[in-house]
């Protein structure tokens, strides 16, 4: 996959986020962290990432993870991953 849309970045991991979080009305944002969504946890974290991961067939490094502060950063090291 190259040349993925940002908007369907967010959209994908919004959906994946509601089914690791069981909140089919949580809305993401690019800000939002573990302080924001209820039911974040080291292992829901995990959980997203390896959702991510799955769905787009690679694998996130050990220091992207650790760069990952937010909804945002994630979509920003997925985005970095498809477009490569």
């Amino acid at each position: 996959m190259s040349n993925i849309d940002q908007n369907e970045v967010r959209e994908t991991i919004q959906a994946i986020s509601r089914k690791v979080f069981a909140d089919p009305q949580l809305t993401i944002s690019e800000a939002m962290g573990a302080t924001d969504i209820p039911g974040w946890t080291s292992l829901s974290f995990t959980q997203l990432l390896t959702e991510i991961e799955s769905t787009y067939g690679f694998k996130f490094k050990i220091t992207e993870i650790i760069k990952m502060q937010n909804i945002g950063g994630i979509i920003e090291a997925t985005l970095n991953h498809l477009n490569a």
